[in-house]
């Protein structure tokens, strides 16, 4: 008899189903998910892949909410039946980690104990490679599930796996929904047009970040300031508080851009500032 078990990656469900539902890369907060529908679809999905398998369960993997420990996204995962929720952990400066290792531990243990005879990944991760690896050689098939353009996946992930899908996006809008902004009332419009221009969200990161910098910096011993340099890295530790405070002001992780942009801020600080 065949079994199945899911293993879902959040950070890259979410990803993906904000930018095939708004079009753009944007924070979870900008759609809706309809979970009862998501559960039915993910089952689904899984029973073409697996037509033959009867399913052991979905695990859902996430990092935890930065202050409540679950988030409300969370709570609603384990209301469904079939899932588990797998919370991973945060580091010093907010981001998200061991959530890959949480995906291969429980899928060579498993594989290991013939729990399952196979196994249907979604994720885009090439850290994950080595687990499918080793679940492979332990007599386990994987199928890989993916989400958005193929850019979105590692290569080296797509090139081990048994069987690739693609989720396909009309049955992702079944359940991911955009959320819209109520268009102004007429005053409002008036109000607005009568005004200078409101800064959009990336302006109001830009000056959120520049703001960090700055107070970061002021708040240095003459010491540290002295090891800031426009010529080199940041020294472990500043980078580390000067994360952790742009995290706590934005109430989210940074992405890869504006971890640069942030960085070059806080070194600009050393030559005198950098509006």
């Amino acid at each position: 008899m065949r079994r199945v078990a899911v293993f879902v990656d959040a950070g890259y469900f979410w990803v993906q189903a904000v930018k095939i539902a708004q079009g753009e890369k944007m924070g979870r907060e900008s759609i809706t998910l309809n979970y009862p529908v998501l559960r039915n679809t993910l089952l689904q999905e899984t029973k073409n892949a697996f037509p033959e398998a009867s399913l052991l369960r979905i695990y859902w993997y996430d990092g935890p909410h930065r202050t409540h420990g679950k988030s409300r996204e969370h709570k609603a995962i384990e209301e469904l039946d079939d899932f588990k929720l797998r919370l991973g952990s945060l580091n010093g400066v907010g981001e998200q980690k061991a959530v890959d290792g949480l995906i291969i531990a429980d899928m060579i243990g498993l594989a290991q104990s013939r729990v399952i005879t196979d196994a249907l990944l979604v994720s885009g991760d090439a850290d994950l490679t080595p687990g499918v690896l080793a679940a492979q050689n332990l007599g386990v098939r994987v199928h890989l599930l993916s989400m958005g353009p193929p850019e979105a996946t590692s290569p080296y992930l797509k090139a081990e796996v048994d069987c690739k899908f693609l989720w396909r996006r009309e049955s992702i809008m079944a359940f991911a929904a955009p959320v819209t902004v109520k268009s102004p009332t007429i005053a409002a419009r008036v109000s607005l047009d009568s005004g200078p221009p409101a800064a959009g969200p990336e302006s109001q990161t830009t000056d959120t970040l520049a703001s960090v910098a700055l107070d970061t910096f002021t708040g240095l011993s003459e010491a540290e300031k002295a090891q800031v340099s426009v010529d080199k890295a940041l020294p472990a530790l500043i980078d580390r508080k000067l994360l952790k405070l742009a995290a706590d002001r934005l109430r989210r992780l940074l992405t890869e851009d504006e971890k640069r942009m942030l960085r070059a801020r806080m070194k600009d600080q050393s030559k005198g500032g950098g509006a």
